[in-house]
Protein backbone atom coordinates (compact mmCIF):
# COMPACT_ATOMS: atom_id res chain seq x y z
CA UNK A 1 0.00 0.00 0.00
CA UNK A 2 1.58 3.67 -1.26
CA UNK A 3 1.91 6.63 1.16
CA UNK A 4 -1.48 7.80 -0.01
CA UNK A 5 -3.50 5.18 0.42
CA UNK A 6 -2.03 4.03 4.08
CA UNK A 7 -3.18 7.31 4.85
CA UNK A 8 -6.84 7.49 3.55
CA UNK A 9 -6.58 3.79 4.42
CA UNK A 10 -6.36 4.56 8.27
CA UNK A 11 -8.41 7.13 7.98
CA UNK A 12 -11.20 5.14 6.72
CA UNK A 13 -10.43 2.47 9.23
CA UNK A 14 -10.77 4.44 11.67
CA UNK A 15 -13.90 5.95 11.08
CA UNK A 16 -15.96 2.98 10.36
CA UNK A 17 -13.94 0.43 12.51
CA UNK A 18 -13.19 -1.87 10.33
CA UNK A 19 -9.71 -3.74 9.95
CA UNK A 20 -7.22 -2.45 7.75
CA UNK A 21 -5.68 -5.15 5.22
CA UNK A 22 -2.46 -4.29 3.68
CA UNK A 23 -2.85 -7.14 0.94
CA UNK A 24 -6.63 -8.60 1.47
CA UNK A 25 -7.34 -12.05 -1.19
CA UNK A 26 -10.41 -12.89 -2.59
CA UNK A 27 -13.73 -12.20 -0.61
CA UNK A 28 -17.45 -13.25 -1.71
CA UNK A 29 -18.19 -10.11 0.55
CA UNK A 30 -18.35 -6.42 -0.39
CA UNK A 31 -15.01 -4.77 0.93
CA UNK A 32 -13.61 -1.06 0.93
CA UNK A 33 -10.48 -0.40 -0.38
CA UNK A 34 -7.87 2.71 -0.95
CA UNK A 35 -6.90 3.34 -4.45
CA UNK A 36 -4.36 6.41 -4.06
CA UNK A 37 -6.44 9.39 -2.73
CA UNK A 38 -9.98 7.59 -3.78
CA UNK A 39 -12.22 5.08 -1.65
CA UNK A 40 -13.71 2.12 -3.68
CA UNK A 41 -15.91 -0.70 -2.23
CA UNK A 42 -15.00 -3.74 -4.16
CA UNK A 43 -15.98 -7.78 -4.49
CA UNK A 44 -13.91 -10.72 -5.35
CA UNK A 45 -10.73 -9.85 -6.39
CA UNK A 46 -8.61 -7.00 -4.99
CA UNK A 47 -6.78 -6.04 -8.16
CA UNK A 48 -10.26 -5.56 -9.51
CA UNK A 49 -11.39 -1.95 -10.18
CA UNK A 50 -13.82 -0.66 -7.62
CA UNK A 51 -16.83 1.39 -7.73
CA UNK A 52 -16.50 4.61 -5.99
CA UNK A 53 -18.07 8.20 -6.91
CA UNK A 54 -17.42 10.75 -9.10
CA UNK A 55 -18.65 14.34 -8.74
CA UNK A 56 -16.85 16.04 -11.94
CA UNK A 57 -18.01 18.02 -15.08
CA UNK A 58 -17.40 15.10 -17.30
CA UNK A 59 -20.04 12.90 -14.71
CA UNK A 60 -22.27 15.58 -14.95
CA UNK A 61 -22.33 15.25 -18.86
CA UNK A 62 -22.84 12.03 -19.13
CA UNK A 63 -25.58 12.08 -17.12
CA UNK A 64 -27.09 15.14 -19.67
CA UNK A 65 -26.74 12.65 -22.48
CA UNK A 66 -28.72 9.73 -20.49
CA UNK A 67 -31.35 12.48 -20.10
CA UNK A 68 -31.71 13.42 -23.64
CA UNK A 69 -32.79 16.37 -25.13
CA UNK A 70 -36.42 16.11 -22.67
CA UNK A 71 -34.58 16.56 -19.74
CA UNK A 72 -36.53 13.57 -18.00
CA UNK A 73 -35.70 14.26 -14.69
CA UNK A 74 -35.15 17.87 -14.68
CA UNK A 75 -38.70 18.01 -15.97
CA UNK A 76 -40.00 15.63 -13.01
CA UNK A 77 -38.92 17.95 -10.79
CA UNK A 78 -40.35 20.72 -12.11
CA UNK A 79 -37.40 23.18 -13.31
CA UNK A 80 -39.34 24.54 -15.61
CA UNK A 81 -41.84 26.72 -13.48
CA UNK A 82 -39.39 26.76 -10.51
CA UNK A 83 -35.21 26.48 -11.45
CA UNK A 84 -33.84 26.30 -7.92
CA UNK A 85 -36.09 24.19 -5.73
CA UNK A 86 -34.32 22.62 -2.69
CA UNK A 87 -34.53 19.14 -3.70
CA UNK A 88 -34.10 16.13 -0.87
CA UNK A 89 -32.44 12.92 -2.33
CA UNK A 90 -33.92 10.61 -0.07
CA UNK A 91 -32.52 7.53 -1.67
CA UNK A 92 -29.18 8.92 -2.26
CA UNK A 93 -26.95 5.85 -3.70
CA UNK A 94 -23.64 6.64 -5.00
CA UNK A 95 -25.75 10.60 -5.45
CA UNK A 96 -25.26 10.62 -9.44
CA UNK A 97 -28.67 12.24 -10.06
CA UNK A 98 -28.77 14.29 -6.83
CA UNK A 99 -25.25 15.60 -8.01
CA UNK A 100 -26.83 16.17 -11.76
CA UNK A 101 -29.57 18.12 -9.74
CA UNK A 102 -27.35 20.41 -8.04
CA UNK A 103 -25.17 21.07 -11.95
CA UNK A 104 -28.52 22.20 -12.68
CA UNK A 105 -29.19 24.48 -9.91
CA UNK A 106 -31.13 22.72 -7.15
CA UNK A 107 -29.66 22.66 -3.42
CA UNK A 108 -29.77 19.25 -2.92
CA UNK A 109 -29.64 17.28 0.28
CA UNK A 110 -28.23 13.98 -0.15
CA UNK A 111 -29.72 11.27 2.19
CA UNK A 112 -28.23 7.70 2.74
CA UNK A 113 -28.51 5.52 5.44
CA UNK A 114 -26.01 2.86 4.96
CA UNK A 115 -22.73 3.93 6.18
CA UNK A 116 -20.70 2.19 3.94
CA UNK A 117 -22.03 4.07 1.14
CA UNK A 118 -22.18 7.73 3.00
CA UNK A 119 -18.83 6.63 3.18
CA UNK A 120 -18.65 6.64 -0.34
CA UNK A 121 -20.79 10.02 -1.14
CA UNK A 122 -18.23 11.58 1.88
CA UNK A 123 -15.18 10.42 -0.01
CA UNK A 124 -16.82 11.56 -3.51
CA UNK A 125 -17.70 15.22 -2.18
CA UNK A 126 -14.47 15.93 -0.45
CA UNK A 127 -12.48 14.71 -3.55
CA UNK A 128 -15.10 17.31 -6.00
CA UNK A 129 -14.38 20.13 -3.34
CA UNK A 130 -10.95 20.41 -4.75
CA UNK A 131 -11.83 20.40 -8.28
CA UNK A 132 -12.37 23.90 -9.08
CA UNK A 133 -14.77 22.87 -11.87
CA UNK A 134 -17.23 21.29 -9.48
CA UNK A 135 -16.25 23.07 -5.93
CA UNK A 136 -18.67 26.31 -6.33
CA UNK A 137 -21.64 22.94 -6.91
CA UNK A 138 -20.48 20.91 -4.47
CA UNK A 139 -19.84 23.69 -1.87
CA UNK A 140 -23.34 25.73 -2.58
CA UNK A 141 -25.32 23.15 -3.79
CA UNK A 142 -24.53 19.48 -1.78
CA UNK A 143 -25.20 18.38 1.76
CA UNK A 144 -24.71 15.08 2.74
CA UNK A 145 -26.96 13.53 5.79
CA UNK A 146 -25.91 10.07 6.72
CA UNK A 147 -29.02 9.12 8.16
CA UNK A 148 -32.44 7.53 7.25
CA UNK A 149 -34.33 9.64 5.45
CA UNK A 150 -38.02 8.49 6.69
CA UNK A 151 -36.21 9.21 10.51
CA UNK A 152 -35.52 12.72 8.92
CA UNK A 153 -38.96 13.64 7.47
CA UNK A 154 -41.07 12.59 10.54
CA UNK A 155 -38.49 15.04 12.94
CA UNK A 156 -36.41 17.30 10.50
CA UNK A 157 -33.87 18.96 12.04
CA UNK A 158 -32.86 20.90 8.86
CA UNK A 159 -32.95 24.79 7.95
CA UNK A 160 -34.90 24.56 5.22
CA UNK A 161 -37.66 22.23 3.75
CA UNK A 162 -38.13 20.16 0.92
CA UNK A 163 -39.48 21.57 -2.24
CA UNK A 164 -39.22 18.23 -3.94
CA UNK A 165 -38.47 14.82 -2.33
CA UNK A 166 -37.01 12.56 -5.18
CA UNK A 167 -37.04 8.50 -4.43
CA UNK A 168 -34.87 6.28 -6.48
CA UNK A 169 -35.06 2.96 -4.57
CA UNK A 170 -33.42 -0.02 -5.63
CA UNK A 171 -35.96 -2.08 -8.10
CA UNK A 172 -36.92 -5.70 -6.36
CA UNK A 173 -36.91 -7.22 -10.07
CA UNK A 174 -34.02 -7.83 -12.19
CA UNK A 175 -35.32 -7.54 -15.30
CA UNK A 176 -36.67 -4.44 -14.63
CA UNK A 177 -33.51 -2.51 -14.23
CA UNK A 178 -29.80 -2.75 -15.45
CA UNK A 179 -29.16 -4.71 -12.40
CA UNK A 180 -26.23 -5.93 -14.56
CA UNK A 181 -23.77 -3.26 -14.19
CA UNK A 182 -21.37 -3.92 -11.24
CA UNK A 183 -21.93 -0.54 -9.35
CA UNK A 184 -26.12 -2.22 -9.24
CA UNK A 185 -24.72 -5.53 -8.12
CA UNK A 186 -22.49 -4.50 -5.24
CA UNK A 187 -25.42 -1.72 -4.28
CA UNK A 188 -27.85 -4.84 -3.68
CA UNK A 189 -24.77 -6.70 -2.09
CA UNK A 190 -24.58 -3.91 0.45
CA UNK A 191 -27.54 -2.96 1.20
CA UNK A 192 -29.95 -5.36 -0.45
CA UNK A 193 -33.48 -4.37 -1.80
CA UNK A 194 -35.34 -0.85 -0.47
CA UNK A 195 -38.63 -3.35 0.87
CA UNK A 196 -39.66 -0.41 2.72
CA UNK A 197 -39.40 2.02 -0.39
CA UNK A 198 -43.66 2.37 -0.71
CA UNK A 199 -44.14 3.48 3.37
CA UNK A 200 -40.67 6.15 2.71
CA UNK A 201 -43.30 7.62 -0.12
CA UNK A 202 -46.42 7.26 2.02
CA UNK A 203 -43.80 9.28 4.41
CA UNK A 204 -42.67 12.12 1.63
CA UNK A 205 -46.17 12.62 0.81
CA UNK A 206 -47.57 13.34 4.10
CA UNK A 207 -44.63 15.76 4.06
CA UNK A 208 -46.55 17.79 2.00
CA UNK A 209 -43.51 19.36 -0.29
CA UNK A 210 -44.41 20.63 -3.86
CA UNK A 211 -43.83 17.13 -5.50
CA UNK A 212 -42.84 13.66 -5.09
CA UNK A 213 -40.52 11.95 -7.85
CA UNK A 214 -39.94 7.92 -7.58
CA UNK A 215 -37.88 6.87 -9.90
CA UNK A 216 -39.59 3.50 -11.95
CA UNK A 217 -38.45 0.90 -14.74
CA UNK A 218 -40.82 1.61 -17.86
CA UNK A 219 -42.92 -1.25 -17.67
CA UNK A 220 -43.57 -2.02 -13.96
CA UNK A 221 -45.94 -0.84 -11.05
CA UNK A 222 -46.35 2.31 -9.24
CA UNK A 223 -44.32 2.21 -5.72
CA UNK A 224 -47.04 0.55 -3.27
CA UNK A 225 -49.36 0.20 -6.01
CA UNK A 226 -50.17 4.01 -5.24
CA UNK A 227 -51.22 5.96 -8.58
CA UNK A 228 -49.01 8.80 -9.18
CA UNK A 229 -50.95 12.02 -10.65
CA UNK A 230 -48.84 12.03 -13.63
CA UNK A 231 -45.69 10.06 -15.24
CA UNK A 232 -42.67 11.29 -17.69
CA UNK A 233 -41.20 8.31 -19.79
CA UNK A 234 -38.18 7.57 -21.44
CA UNK A 235 -37.27 4.53 -23.59
CA UNK A 236 -36.60 2.33 -20.04
CA UNK A 237 -37.35 3.88 -17.08
CA UNK A 238 -39.77 6.59 -16.17
CA UNK A 239 -40.47 9.60 -13.41
CA UNK A 240 -43.74 8.98 -11.32
CA UNK A 241 -44.73 12.87 -10.15
CA UNK A 242 -46.94 13.08 -6.89
CA UNK A 243 -48.56 15.98 -5.79
CA UNK A 244 -49.35 16.24 -2.28
CA UNK A 245 -51.41 19.07 -2.49
CA UNK A 246 -53.90 17.48 -4.87
CA UNK A 247 -54.48 14.72 -2.51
Amino acid sequence: MDAPSLIRGTYWSHRLGLPLLDHPGETNQPMLAVNGERLELRHGSSRQRGVYVEFSLHKARMIQRQEGKNGLLTRAIGLRKHPSPTVWDATAGLGQDGFFLACQGCQVRLFERSPIIAALLEDGLSRGLVDHETQPVIEQRMILSQTDAAAAMHNPPYPFPADVIYLDPMFTKPNATALSKKEMQLLRLLVGNDDDAPTLLATAIACQPRRVVVKRPLKASPLGERPPHFSIQGTTIRYDVYLPEMM
